[in-house]
């Protein structure tokens, strides 16, 4: 999933809107997922709206827009709902945070704290081009993630692996994930497969387990994955005695354990993650099934 960028822009005027979707298609084009505040305001409960679309951004983009003047000189007031997400991200603790401001506003409020090199703008025709010259110094990708993220997919040692429903011997590909939030665990992050497409015929291949997966290494299926750590899931099990048959580490109580896979060929993998207030990860893979060593999988 593209990294999400919170727009926090004034639109008061037709220029200030024309401007936050200017810079909305920009960063689109770049292969961003970019959210503009704006476009909670059908929400019932728009506080809540506007932090959780905070909350779960990757990147925070504030551009601020003068407002009234201050009565003690020529200096002008930003924009209040602006400043008012601002201390939001502040509080869940961003780590980047884009600050594009216009000549003449103020330093006020959270605004005041954080350092900002970006040159200020005169119009609203200067904002777009301070933005794209900030997002490539800053280094932003849309491959970052600041919530849960796939780190690497690696095939672990052959082994006997039991569970209740028996014994296999079997190679497990793992899939390492890290909570890349510096200021909160990721609680009960659970894993399952979603579908499973035979690449040759282009068909889904039906299979009744989407179930939870083995969270590596521990007993159970869930993990509590703390800031800035990864954990491992088990994908799925290549059979030893039988290198065309994959199977799942899950608690399908289904015994005997039979095979999502049962015939050579190139796969296509797809898999979700998910944790209490962090938005959901989807992981696909290719995977060529049916001889000994197992291939390297392709993260898609």
């Amino acid at each position: 999933m593209p990294a999400r960028v919170f727009i926090s822009c004034g639109q008061a005027t037709p220029e200030e809107r024309a401007t936050a979707d200017g810079v909305r298609r920009w960063l689109v084009s770049e292969g961003f997922d970019a959210y503009v505040a704006v476009n909670v305001q059908t929400i019932s409960d728009l506080n809540a709206g506007i932090i959780g679309a905070i909350r779960t951004s990757d990147y925070y983009l504030f551009i601020d827009f003068p407002r009234d003047a201050i009565a003690s000189g020529v200096a002008r007031r930003g924009s209040l709902y602006s400043h008012q997400e601002l201390a939001v991200a502040y509080a869940l603790d961003f780590e980047h945070i884009l600050l594009v401001k216009h000549e003449g506003v103020a330093d006020e409020g959270v605004g005041k704290f954080i350092v900002s090199n970006i040159p200020k703008a005169t119009s609203h025709t200067d904002v777009l081009k301070l933005v794209q010259d900030a997002v490539a110094k800053a280094g932003w990708s849309k491959d970052y993630s600041r919530h849960l993220s796939l780190e690497r997919l690696r095939w672990g040692p052959q082994i006997t692996y039991g569970d209740h429903t028996g014994a296999r011997a079997v190679q497990v590909l793992h899939g390492d994930i890290l909570n890349g939030r510096p200021d909160a665990a990721a609680y009960d992050v659970v894993a399952h497969l979603a579908s499973v497409r035979d690449l040759q015929s282009g068909a889904l291949i039906a299979h009744q387990d989407t179930s939870l997966l083995k969270a590596s290494g521990h007993i159970g299926y869930s993990h509590t994955i703390w800031p800035k750590k990864e954990r491992s899931f088990d994908l799925l099990a290549i059979s030893l005695n039988h290198p065309s048959h994959v199977f799942l580490h899950s608690s399908l109580d289904l015994n005997p354990r039979q095979p999502i896979v049962t015939q050579p060929g190139r796969y296509e993998f797809h898999y979700e993650f998910v944790a209490d207030r962090y938005p959901l990860l989807k992981v696909s893979f290719e995977l060529a099934v049916g001889t000994l060593p197992v291939a390297a999988p392709v993260i898609l």
